[in-house]
């Protein structure tokens, strides 16, 4: 697990999704303050799977 660089507490994958741009971004996000720190470059299209 990933620790917050802000309050030390635990840090998850999130996926968040435009629909109107259709592009999805993965980022790091804190359980504890919320933080969120990008974990990809660029921002993918969305495609179904």
């Amino acid at each position: 697990m990933k620790k917050c660089p802000k309050c030390q507490g635990t840090m998850v994958f999130e996926r968040a999704v435009d629909m109107q741009a259709g592009l999805v971004i993965v980022v790091f996000a804190c359980l504890n303050c919320g933080l969120r720190l990008e974990a990809e470059k660029d921002p993918k299209p969305v495609t179904s799977a």
